[in-house]
């Protein structure tokens, strides 16, 4: 097992960038996130993104929001205006 941390080198986003979240595969109302990467670390072998999530996406007083695990081939980048 690699002792290396993961880098966002590896990837097409970086922290700080505006992404969508295919969320399918998550728990949770919505099929897809949108949000901003906070940061890429590894949990048991694997590789995951935190993205926190666009606070508009919920309905008011979800017990949803804030910041989502993900695994990065679930990420994409969004046009930056």
């Amino acid at each position: 097992m690699s002792t290396t941390a993961p880098s966002f080198e590896e990837y097409d986003f970086d922290r700080g960038d505006h992404v969508r979240v295919d969320w399918t595969d998550g728990d949770g109302p919505l099929d897809a996130v949108v949000g901003t990467v906070a940061e890429i670390s590894c949990s048991g072998g694997n590789v995951i993104v935190s993205v926190e999530a666009d606070d508009d996406q919920y309905p008011d007083h979800s017990i949803y929001g804030g910041t989502h695990d993900c695994a990065p081939e679930w990420v994409e980048p969004l046009e930056q205006s």
